[in-house]
This record gives structure tokens, sequence and C-alpha cells, in this order.
């Protein structure tokens, strides 16, 4: 049986900005293939639209960002509490445009992914969370990993269960 070793620090910021890229790209991927009336459809069994999954993301993003420039910038900045889950609950991505908030989501990814390439040694850095005291880099973007796959599950069970085998393709968003 094969030994396994555990990433070690470097390993494993590497391989955490390697899944933001590559599951932002699947993400991204995944919603073009699919035409706006289903984007817009809740599928069976699920509580969002592809649209609110797209739109909380981008929103996601945009916190996440903000935070890590200011951890990255300076160690213990103040961080905020992630809010962009109540804009889903408050309706505000049902009328907005998929093709926008799959742009601006892949364009706020790429901002990530640069600066936390380019963070060297500031990967060391806290942030200071108003409820969870100190947050450190790696620990912040796990979280944003995760989140990232379980929307990225979301999104494909519903192309899934919203484009059956053998139905057309019809899309409103460019393929990237």
């Amino acid at each position: 049986m094969p030994q396994y070793v555990v990433a070690q620090y470097g390993d494993r910021r590497r391989y955490l900005v390697k899944a933001l890229r590559e599951i932002g790209h699947r993400i991204t991927r995944l919603a073009s293939r699919m035409d706006d009336d289903d984007l817009g459809r809740v599928a069976p069994g699920e509580e969002w639209s592809v649209t609110e999954i797209v739109g909380y993301l981008r929103d996601s993003e945009r916190e996440d960002l903000a935070a890590l420039e200011a951890m990255l910038r300076v160690d213990g900045s103040k961080i905020a509490d992630r809010r962009a889950i109540r804009h889903v609950d408050d309706g505000a991505y049902r009328k907005a445009d998929p093709a926008d908030l799959l742009w601006d989501f892949a364009t706020l990814r790429d901002e990530t992914v640069w600066l936390l390439e380019s963070a060297g040694t500031a990967w060391n850095h806290v942030g200071i969370h108003p409820y969870r005291g100190e947050v450190p880099v790696l620990e912040f973007v796990a979280e944003m990993n995760e989140r990232d796959l379980d929307a990225m599950w979301r999104i494909q069970r519903a192309h899934d269960a919203l484009r059956p085998p053998g139905r057309e393709q019809v899309t409103g968003l460019a393929e990237p």
C-alpha cells in the first residue's frame, strides 16, 4: 500500500491556489453550458438556482478578496464577517443577468488567484474576525475552497437535472 505524505504549508498553499483557479474555471464552464431559463430555475432537491449560486459566489469573492488584500497587506488586519449569503435570501439575484454575474465572479477569482500567488511570506499573516478572533490566511483560503466545492457540486447537480442527456445545448452565455 502506498505511503501518503501530508502536504506541508508550501504544498498546501499551492494546492489551494490551484484548486481556487480550477474550481472557478469549472463553475464558469458548467454555468455557461446552461441556457438562461435553466440558470434561473431551481433544480429538484435544491434551494437555489444556478444564477443565485453564481451571484452568491460573486459577492463572496468580492468580500473575500477585500479581506485577503487587508490581511496580506497588514498582519492582524480587521476583517468583516461574511455576509454574501444574505443577498440570496432577499432575492437580489433573481432578476440579475447570469452572464454578468459569471463574468464578475471569474474576474474577481483571477484577481484573488494572482494576489495569493504573489503573497510570499504574507501567507503567515492573520486577520482579526469580529467573532472568531484570529483567522490565518491559510484557513481563510481553505474555507473559500470548501465553499467553492459545495457550489460546484450544486451547479453540477442542477446542470444534470435540468439538462438531461440528449437535450441540445442552447446557451445565452459565451463559452470561456
